[in-house]
């Protein structure tokens, strides 16, 4: 199958926060996959004209960078792979795509009652390809005569995408700080040098369903000990309570993989978690290698692939979407309308029109026999 990935970057296998790339290698050992981004978009529709296409998945999140993506999702009708219920317009994300697929759950249960006659579709969340751990990390830079995590502060590393919620992490590493604890916090970075330089990783996915757990999975697959919050998508997971420091579940047997705090109590849960973390070197190392077996258990892109695979054979068989009542029109117009006016002067017709009536089921741009 050829597909057409609109993604706002193109794929890096190296980057352990980009957990896409590593997904679409999987899938690229039985399909053909062609990644879109911004400054290669425009040449889509040419390209999709002389050789469709058989189907195109778009990414989306609620970013600058996706914005581009908009053109195109509702003309060439596909799969939407969503991060968050975030992403504005929604409505016409789930109503003009073939199915949208998350890798919540939760998500998945609140957008099928959301939008009811929306195929929504669940693949497991994944890590992507890991780093070496920090404790490899420390016996590289020994064999060198460098620094180890034993002769400097502890480093935390904070990935939060909430607008308000980074003065409340500031409170609880200050208020760890006033009660004794010693440590360092890495400065947020682009890519991934934050995540390797870090010791223990704050990756709070708050609040539910708007926080995808990208960075979370990748601090874990590289053995990093993690702070995280109680919810929904983290609740099964084997985790310690830091106000008891016992495991969450008393019949869980698995080694805890994280610390979770209660969104009820999450600053002073936090400050606990910090001040525990930032003092005992072997709660850290013992968190962060349970952490990183359990992604190689149960969170692998190959797993997540083997799920991908159904869906993308499936929505080959799925009819195009209904366009919906109330669509805007600017989400329709695809760029192509100068040359569709050109072609009608000469009296060679259109390749495709959008129904006028709200409704019609929308022509699929990407079949073969639209363009026959």
């Amino acid at each position: 199958m050829r597909i057409a990935w609109f993604r706002p970057t193109d794929t890096d296998a190296a980057n352990p926060l980009d957990g896409t790339a590593t997904l679409i290698d999987e899938l690229r050992c039985t399909h053909d996959i062609d990644v879109i981004v911004d400054a290669r978009a425009h040449d889509f529709v040419w390209q999709q004209l002389q050789h469709p296409w058989d189907l195109c998945v778009f990414e989306l999140d609620n970013t600058r960078a996706h914005q581009f993506i908009w053109g195109y999702l509702p003309n060439y009708p596909g799969l939407v792979l969503l991060a968050s219920l975030d992403v504005a317009n929604l409505r016409i994300a789930a109503y003009a795509s073939r199915a949208v697929v998350v890798a919540d759950p939760g998500l998945s249960d609140r957008l099928k009652a959301r939008f009811p006659s929306a195929n929504v579709r669940y693949a497991p969340p994944f890590a992507g390809h890991s780093r070496p751990t920090g404790a490899d990390l420390s016996r590289t830079r020994a064999d060198r005569g460098a620094d180890t995590a034993a002769t400097r502060p502890v480093r935390f590393a904070v990935y939060d995408r909430r607008a308000r919620g980074g003065r409340l992490i500031e409170r609880a590493f200050e208020r760890a700080r006033s009660a004794g604890a010693t440590f360092d916090i890495v400065p947020p970075e682009p890519g991934p040098s934050a995540l390797e330089r870090s010791d223990v990783v704050i990756a709070p996915a708050w609040p539910p369903l708007h926080s995808p757990l990208t960075s979370l999975l990748a601090a874990m697959a590289a053995g990093k000990a993690v702070i995280t919050t109680e919810t929904d998508a983290t609740a099964e997971w084997p985790a310690i309570d830091p106000q008891t420091w016992r495991p969450r579940d008393l019949a869980v047997s698995d080694a805890p993989i994280a610390v979770t705090v209660d969104p009820r109590d999450e600053e002073h849960s936090l400050m606990l978690a910090i001040r525990k973390l930032s003092a005992d070197a072997a709660l850290r190392d013992q968190l962060g290698r349970a952490a990183r077996a359990w992604c190689e258990a149960h969170a692998t892109a190959a797993q997540a692939a083997s799920a991908w695979m159904a869906i993308l054979q499936e929505a080959m068989s799925l009819a195009p979407p209904l366009r919906a009542d109330d669509a805007s029109k600017q989400f329709f117009v695809d760029g192509t309308e100068l040359a569709r006016d050109l072609r009608r002067e000469f009296g060679l017709g259109d390749v495709y029109e959008w129904p006028s009536d709200p409704g019609t089921r929308i022509p699929d741009p990407g079949s073969r026999s639209s363009h026959s």
